[in-house]
């Protein structure tokens, strides 16, 4: 799969990037990503792959026509690049990313891909500094403890084969809602996306998120093919618990991932605590980034959805489901 990304004019000098892809609703998760990258100390560009409809919160910021960018801060800018093809645009992770280093921006130190239903709470600068040390990942918290010798592994080897690569055993399954890559190890976006091309040739349907063939170890697309790609190459890779993503309480929460039941900014806190479903902490650090630079929301919306969450988080202290219950 080729992105057709580049637009007859040059990228602006960046060093660090940050990269999403959304359509859609999904543009409510982008405008507090952008909002937690500022508040942390991001200096640069934030690159949206998009379909569709632009948000109607762009029209604000000042726009440069050239390069289709917005001023956000006078040191944050936003620019929006149309991903075409009919693939999902999760299984577009790869490509985005491998584009904007050896195309867009050659001269860009890292790239780092957040899912849009993510925010980020801890100094950017550690992030820059952990990406040199190898590429950032975190463990999912469905297949933390995956054994080297799990069976789908031996798929995800067959796989890299069939581009003649060779192995090395790997402990546990990353999620694919950040990866942070430097321009030290590159390679790594240009080897996930030759695998998701192989995948497709296995018979996937890249239009969709999820995988129909009835392939377990494929299931997931995207996110299987990535935990293919750290067996596939040598590339250091530097790791985070599932902490890192807000699964456990007071610990170590560095990019809360607001992964379960509906985003945030589609949830009914009320109803869904009456239903035995709490706000989780992911869901609060959304709500305190849903305003910044960037407003998604007019002030009686974010006021109302603000109060949805406490009333939930006081049901949820009397009514809650056990893990069993699902």
């Amino acid at each position: 799969m080729t992105l057709s990304t580049s637009r007859g004019a040059s990228a602006p000098h960046t060093r660090e990037l940050v990269c999403t892809l959304a359509e859609g609703h999904y543009f409510y998760g982008v405008a507090a990503l952008v909002n937690s990258l500022v508040r942390t100390g991001f200096e640069g560009t934030v690159v949206i792959g998009f379909r569709g409809e632009r948000p109607n919160w762009l029209e604000r910021f000042a726009r440069d026509p050239k390069l289709d960018t917005y001023a956000v801060t006078s040191s944050v800018q936003l620019r929006l690049i149309e991903v075409p093809g009919p693939w999902h645009l999760n299984n577009c992770k790869p490509h985005f990313i491998e584009d904007l280093l050896f195309k867009m921006y050659p001269e860009a130190d890292l790239v780092y891909y957040f899912d849009t239903d993510m925010v980020i709470t801890h100094s950017w600068r550690s992030f820059a500094q952990w990406a040199h040390s190898g590429v950032v990942l975190v463990l999912d918290p469905a297949d933390s403890h995956m054994s080297p010798h799990h069976v789908y592994r031996l798929g995800w080897r067959d796989l890299a084969a069939r581009q003649n690569r060779s192995c090395r055993e790997f402990t546990g399954y990353v999620n694919g809602g950040c990866v942070g890559i430097s321009r030290a190890y590159a390679e790594f976006a240009s080897v996930w996306s030759r695998l998701m091309e192989e995948l497709e040739r296995d018979g996937a349907d890249m239009r969709r998120m999820k995988n129909a063939t009835g392939k377990l170890e494929y299931s997931r697309m995207d996110q299987d093919v990535l935990n293919a790609t750290i067996m596939a190459t040598d590339t250091p890779i530097c790791l985070f618990g599932s902490e890192a993503m807000g699964m456990f309480p007071f610990v170590n929460t560095i990019m809360p991932h607001a992964m379960w039941h509906k985003k945030p900014w589609r949830r009914n806190y009320i109803f869904d605590a009456l239903r035995g479903l709490p706000p989780t902490r992911t869901h609060w650090a959304y709500w305190e980034f849903a305003d910044g630079p960037i407003h998604p929301f007019n002030e009686f919306v974010l006021f109302r959805k603000r109060a949805e969450l406490r009333a939930g988080h006081l049901i949820s202290m009397m009514h809650t489901r056990s893990s069993r219950d699902f």
